[in-house]
């Protein structure tokens, strides 16, 4: 709120910031949070798993 005070000289409550934002097209989205005990190895590796699913991914087909 401190941004849009200095910026542009106006006051807005948080709820109005949010209404105004929501009239412009914009949506609140955050990320996912994390495990703990999440293992960033473990995610790399599963990423190379190649499950088909990948337009971009050449995986031939057995018919």
């Amino acid at each position: 709120m401190a941004y849009i005070t200095q910026e542009f000289q106006v006051d807005y409550s948080i709820d109005n910031i949010y209404r105004l934002l929501h009239h412009l097209g914009f949506s609140w989205i955050t990320s996912r949070s994390r495990h703990p005990k999440q293992s960033d190895e473990v995610q790399e590796a599963f990423k190379k798993i190649r499950n088909g699913n990948d337009p971009y991914d050449p995986v031939e087909c057995q018919l």
